[in-house]
C-alpha cells in the first residue's frame, strides 16, 4: 500500500510574514510595547517586498496585535483590542441564527457564573458599596427603559471586574456590545425590568455574604431566564425582539462604547 503523503499547506507571502511576527511575539523575542525594526530592516531580514510587508503589518494591526504609530513605527500591542476581537463575532450575530443565539447565551452563562463566584470570594467592602449604588440607581430608574438597561449592564460589568480574572474580563469585553443590545431590547418591557432588578438583588446579597456557590447558581438562573424571555416573548409584549430592533441596538451599543 502506498504511503499517505500529507499535503504541504501553501501560504502567501503576506501570511508568512504575519505568522513570523506572531511567532516572534509568542516566543518572547519581541514583547508587548516593543517597537518592531523599521520597514527597511524587516524587508531585508525577511527578503520580502515593501508592499507585502505593509499589507502584513496592516493585517496585524487590524487583528489588534500591533499598534501602528505614523512616523514612529509599529509596536506590539500591550493589551487586547476589544474592537478587533469583538468584530470577529459580527458574522455569528448578524445572521440571526437561533443556534448561534443559544451558543451566545451558553457562553454568557459559563463565563458570568464563574465571574460571580470569583466576585463573591474576592469582593471588597468598597466593591459591595459600588454594587449597592448600582442597585439603588437601577431601582430609581425602573421607569426609564434606556437608563435601566445601562445600569443592568453596569451591574454585570462590575461583577466581571471584581472577579479579578483578566481573561474573564477580556472575554466579556469582546461581547459587551451584543450584551448591551439585548439588554436595551429587554428593558423595553416593564415586567422584564422588574424581574431583572429582583434577580440582581438576589445576586448582590449572595456576593455581599460571600456566598460564592449561591451567587453562581442565581446568575445562571437569571441568564437562563433572560434567554427564555428573548426567545419566547409574547407577541403583544412591547419588549419583543425583532431583527431590525436588535440590529439598531448593536449599532447603538458599539457607537456609545
Amino acid at each position: 500500500m502506498a504511503a499517505t503523503v500529507a499535503k504541504i499547506e501553501r501560504v502567501s507571502t503576506v501570511d508568512a510574514i504575519v505568522n513570523y511576527i506572531k511567532k516572534q511575539i509568542e516566543t518572547g523575542a519581541v514583547k508587548p510595547g516593543d517597537r518592531l525594526p523599521s520597514e527597511r530592516i524587516l524587508q531585508k531580514q525577511l527578503d520580502v517586498s515593501r508592499f507585502a510587508l505593509r499589507e502584513a503589518l496592516a493585517k496585524l494591526s487590524a487583528l489588534g496585535i500591533l499598534r501602528i504609530a505614523h512616523g514612529k513605527g509599529a509596536f506590539v500591542a500591550t493589551d487586547v483590542d476589544r474592537d478587533a476581537l469583538g468584530d470577529v463575532f459580527i458574522p455569528l450575530i448578524a445572521n440571526h441564527n437561533l443556534k448561534h443565539l443559544v451558543d451566545f447565551f451558553e457562553a454568557r452563562v459559563l463565563i458570568e457564573s464563574e465571574a460571580a463566584v470569583l466576585c463573591a470570594l474576592r469582593r471588597s467592602d468598597e466593591d459591595v458599596a459600588d454594587l449597592q449604588r448600582i442597585i439603588d440607581q437601577s431601582r430609581d430608574l425602573l421607569d426609564d427603559p434606556a437608563q435601566y438597561a445601562e445600569q443592568d449592564y453596569l451591574f454585570h460589568n462590575k461583577i466581571s471586574q471584581v472577579s479579578g480574572n483578566v481573561f474573564i474580563n477580556k472575554m466579556l469585553d469582546c461581547i459587551n456590545d451584543f450584551v448591551k443590545a439585548y439588554l436595551i431590547a429587554l428593558a423595553k418591557s416593564r415586567a422584564a425590568r422588574e424581574r431583572s432588578l429582583a434577580n440582581h438583588l438576589k445576586i448582590f446579597e449572595s456576593i455581599k455574604n460571600r456566598d460564592a456557590e449561591n451567587a453562581g447558581k442565581i446568575i445562571r438562573a437569571h441568564l437562563n431566564n433572560t434567554f427564555e424571555q428573548i426567545t419566547g416573548l409574547d407577541p403583544e409584549d412591547k419588549g419583543r425582539i425583532i431583527e431590525e430592533d436588535l440590529n439598531k441596538n448593536v449599532h447603538l451599543a458599539r457607537h456609545e462604547s
